[in-house]
Order: structure tokens, then sequence, then C-alpha cells
């Protein structure tokens, strides 16, 4: 089974790479101030730089964040929670929202895309709740490297 996610604001780019390599992920700041606890159920992991895990209700599972670096941040999430590159499951949910996204017609993103985007790509992607449109360009490759980058630590 995944992990599940809960990172509290101060790990924002965390939360973006662990949705990108397509984690369930909860961030903090997608939810109203001082609601954010409870949704954190027992069977996320909490992510945190602060000791604010020792408040939350028991039972949590916390992983405090120790480097500022976003990349080594997230080799030290992968190493704590054992994850492998089975596990992944790239570019499969929303980075805004958390969404698993959905393939998507050419015709339904027609006036979403830039005209350039839409004229050089055959394969798109949205999510179905906030309809961000996602397809892969340059950034794909660079992304996929610095997570298998990861694995090579």
């Amino acid at each position: 089974m995944q992990p599940l996610f809960a990172v509290e604001k101060t790990l924002g780019r965390l939360a973006k790479w662990l949705r990108l390599m397509g984690f369930d992920t909860l961030l903090e700041t997608d939810f109203a101030k001082g609601h954010f606890a409870e949704h954190i159920h027992p069977e996320r992991i909490f992510l945190t730089r602060t000791q604010r895990a020792r408040r939350m209700p028991a039972p949590i599972q916390a992983i405090f964040i120790q480097d500022n670096d976003p990349m080594q941040q997230l080799a030290e999430v992968v190493r704590r929670t054992a994850i492998s590159r089975q596990d992944l499951r790239p570019f499969s949910r929303c980075l805004r929202c958390n969404e698993p996204i959905v393939a998507a017609d050419r015709e339904e993103i027609v006036r979403c895309v830039p005209d350039f985007i839409q004229q050089t790509h055959d394969t798109f992607s949205r999510c179905p709740k906030c309809g961000r449109i996602y397809w892969k360009g340059s950034h794909t490759t660079r992304s996929l490297e610095r997570i298998q980058s990861i694995f090579k630590l």
C-alpha cells in the first residue's frame, strides 16, 4: 500500500514533489486555518519541521524533516518510509489540489492551453476537481531525472 502524507505549510515544495511522484499528499495551506489537523488520520504520515507534531492527537505518525533543500527532504522521506521505485506513479496527481488526474481529449482542452502547446502535443490530462491541464513538456524529463537521482543516493 502506498504511503499517504499530510504536510505542514513550511514544507510546500516537498508536498509538490510528493504529489508529482504520485502520492496522496494533503498540504496544510489547502485547508482553512485551524482545520488541517482534523484531516490527519492515523493512516497518514505527518511531515513537519516543527515540534507541533507533539501536540497532534495520537496516534499520528510523524517524520521531523531536518534538511532545508526540498530534494534532500524528499530523499529523507523516501528513505524513512522505504518508498521504492515501484511505488511511484509520476504525474498521476494534480499538483495544485492533489486529485488524481484523468486523460483529456484535445477538443476538451482546445481553449485551455497555448496554441503552440496544442499544435505540438497530442496527449493531455486534466484535474477533474480544479480543471488544471497537464501535458508532457521538457519539465517532465527533468523532474523524472531528479526523482531517479534520489534512488541512487
